[in-house]
């Protein structure tokens, strides 16, 4: 016995599978484009990744030195290092109060601004304190890691807005 044939092209897909071909496509290509963007923008050096997710200042270049000087300088700034602990975790207090502070009905103004100054007052502490753990890291590191330290700032932190870019200060454009 024999069968029929059905011709020798396929029966046409439902409508809804043609969209959903399509849609799953575009959707496919929106990922792809993203990676691909967020690849190109963030840079795929794998050695750098963590380094780039630190602070460019003089202890997170600390951190990208060898683990054996990292120790060395770790040692020798370690008072300082206590000395901030204390005062970085007022400050997240401060900060904390000053939140609960403006949320809470109603509205106290003064015990507000009361917070804003004890939160200035931690700031500043606290601020006064790294500025003295990174002149204590600057002042044990060699000639050579301070260097390195500058090129790796500016390898970090591109300048951004145009007008930082001497070339381009408004005071110049406008001559």
């Amino acid at each position: 016995m024999t069968t029929a044939g059905r011709g020798s092209s396929a029966p046409a897909a439902p409508r809804w599978m043609v969209v959903a071909l399509f849609a799953s496509l575009a959707l496919n290509l929106i990922v792809a484009g993203a990676t691909a963007g967020f690849v190109w923008r963030h840079g795929s050096g794998a050695s750098d990744t963590a380094a780039r997710n630190l602070p460019p200042n003089l202890l997170g270049y600390a951190t990208t030195l060898p683990p054996a000087r990292q120790e060395e300088i770790n040692a020798r700034t370690q008072e300082q290092r206590q000395h901030v602990r204390p005062l970085r975790r007022q400050l997240r207090e401060a900060r904390e109060e000053v939140v609960q502070v403006l949320v809470a009905e109603p509205f106290d103004k003064g015990r507000f601004e009361a917070a804003q100054a004890r939160l200035l007052i931690a700031d500043q502490k606290a601020r006064d304190a790294v500025h003295l753990l990174f002149a204590a890291l600057a002042a044990q590191m060699t000639p050579e890691e301070r260097r390195g330290f500058v090129e790796w700032r500016q390898k970090r932190r591109p300048m951004r807005n145009p007008l930082d870019e001497p070339e381009k200060q408004a005071s110049e454009q406008s001559r």
